[in-house]
């Protein structure tokens, strides 16, 4: 069994962050990812780790969580995972594989906890999408947040509910946000529940590049949105010209019934 230092592992009831790789962290932005309608999260996470050089440094488990590994170019890896920068400034964790419902708070208290003791951060960020079944075409990003950064986002672009409700696992990381000492951020755009969303993605990306000063390249995805618009297309056109089934007859009254 591989060893890690003790000081790099946090053990709290059923829930463990190992630590990997040693990081000094200078009070990063958290961001969190998982699967999502459109699969958003894990798009722009993808994209985080390709164009900001993002580093393995750790991964969590526990016993409410699936027993399950996943592969990611014939590799076999935890599904949840944990991302940093050189510099320290940004922790990305990203969960690939679909978190059970009565595991939400264990997973937003656990990840709290390992924050709060061992990060000192800025903000935690949570990236989620709205289920639509056709995504408006002007890019809507609604934010949850305390009132300093929702005043701050305003100029990005991005519209703000006067009230609702953060659901899910965003919800649960909120909630935790609330009791500490660190700012819970939730932005939200529509994405397309039947397919993958890249360009739902870059909506956030956007927001995110302009308000956190990062540089994560869009081009990518919207080359991929271009594609599956055309495949889609395609399945449109193929539809079309398909012979219709004419409606059945309606059946005659036959001598006797009603």
């Amino acid at each position: 069994m591989k060893k890690h230092e003790e000081n790099i592992c946090l053990h709290k009831d059923d829930f463990l962050v190992v630590q990997t790789k040693e990081i000094e962290f200078n009070k990063p932005i958290v961001f969190v990812t998982f699967p999502s309608p459109g699969i958003v999260g894990p798009i722009i996470a993808r994209q985080m780790i390709e164009s900001l050089g993002l580093k393995e440094i750790g991964f969590f488990k526990s016993d409410t969580l699936s027993p399950v590994t996943i592969f990611m170019n014939n590799v076999l890896k935890h599904p949840y995972l944990l991302y940093a920068n050189d510099e320290g400034t940004l922790l990305l964790i990203t969960l690939d594989y679909p978190v059970p419902h009565e595991a939400y708070l264990v997973v937003a208290e656990g990840i709290s906890d390992f924050i709060e003791e061992h990060i000192d951060a800025q903000q935690i960020v949570c990236l989620d999408g709205i289920p639509v079944k056709l995504r408006p075409e002007k890019p809507v990003v609604i934010t949850a947040a305390e009132r300093s950064v929702a005043e701050e986002l305003k100029k990005y672009s991005v519209d703000l509910y006067d009230h609702g409700v953060v659901l899910g696992l965003s919800g649960a990381f909120m909630s935790e946000a609330l009791l500490r000492d660190i700012i819970g951020v939730t932005l939200m755009t529509p994405a397309t529940q039947d397919f993958p969303d890249p360009e739902a993605a870059v909506n956030l990306i956007n927001v995110i590049n302009d308000y956190y000063k990062y540089s994560i390249d869009t081009e990518p995805l919207l080359k991929e949105a271009a594609k599956i618009k055309e495949q889609l297309a395609m399945v449109a056109e193929k539809q079309k010209s398909m012979p219709q089934q004419a409606p059945p007859l309606p059946r005659k009254k036959r001598e006797g019934y009603v």
